[in-house]
């Protein structure tokens, strides 16, 4: 094996290390259920992005049928474990590796599989030199600038992951779900980004909710602000909820 594939893989298992410690505390503190609970007009969720599996186990929990997706093979070894010990493997979730920027991945989704709301709530990634090249040519598509990317290739990510989130619900026919970190309450006063997605997609409405919550970053999977780095263990952020419909 390559150094750059051993690489890889030791950046997917630290990264699914990392965020299961920061993803359980959502789940333990009950952000999740919060999150579920904004889909009760809907029966089969697509789970993009679903990291260790917590948030898929909040929606299994309440009733949700769900897909669960993510292209990082250690989350998603993680996720079905979290799954099995709980019960939750026979019916209930199907699993899938893969990464919605590709076209391939995202006609197989919506070929493939049945489901009436797609979700993407906290999405992250780890970030090297090569992740940086791979995904920059889908950046520039979507319409940021090099600087942008440089100087915060993690919001940059987000951003890319929620266009193409939006792009497969529309394409699919179903409402979109987008649950972001911030730092500042968002509403239709002082949205900044997401109507943009509304009008580019063509939903037919958008709602807003809020939540104060706080978050692990030293000890979990760190946050920036920014651009900076966040090393305290726990920092306050406000989750962000919007649903197009």
């Amino acid at each position: 094996m390559n150094r750059g594939v051993d690489s890889k893989m030791n950046d997917e298992l630290i990264y699914s290390e990392q965020w299961n410690v920061s993803s359980k505390f959502f789940y333990d503190k009950g952000y999740y259920t919060w999150m579920a609970d904004k889909l009760t007009a809907y029966k089969i969720v697509l789970d993009v992005g679903c990291g260790t599996g917590y948030s898929t186990l909040a929606l299994v929990e309440r009733g949700y049928k769900v897909i669960a997706v993510d292209k990082n093979p250690e989350c998603l070894e993680k996720a079905k474990a979290l799954l099995s010990e709980k019960g939750y493997i026979n019916g209930e979730v199907s699993f899938v590796t893969g990464d919605i920027v590709v076209d391939e991945i995202r006609n197989e989704l919506i070929n493939k599989f049945e489901f009436d709301v797609v979700i993407c709530w906290n999405v992250g990634t780890y970030w090297n030199r090569q992740m940086i090249e791979y995904y920059l040519p889908c950046m520039l598509e979507y319409g940021l600038n090099r600087q942008q990317i440089a100087s915060n290739p993690e919001s940059s990510y987000s951003e890319l992951i929620i266009w193409d989130t939006c792009r497969l619900a529309k394409a699919k026919g179903v409402a979109s779900h987008i649950v972001d970190r911030g730092a500042e309450v968002i509403n239709a006063k002082t949205d900044p980004y997401y109507y943009t997605l509304k009008d580019e997609f063509g939903f037919s409405s958008i709602e807003y909710d809020n939540k104060v919550a706080d978050s692990i970053s030293g000890g979990g999977r760190m946050l920036t602000t920014n651009g900076t780095i966040n090393t305290e263990t726990k920092i306050n952020i406000i989750f962000i909820s919007i649903m197009y419909r």
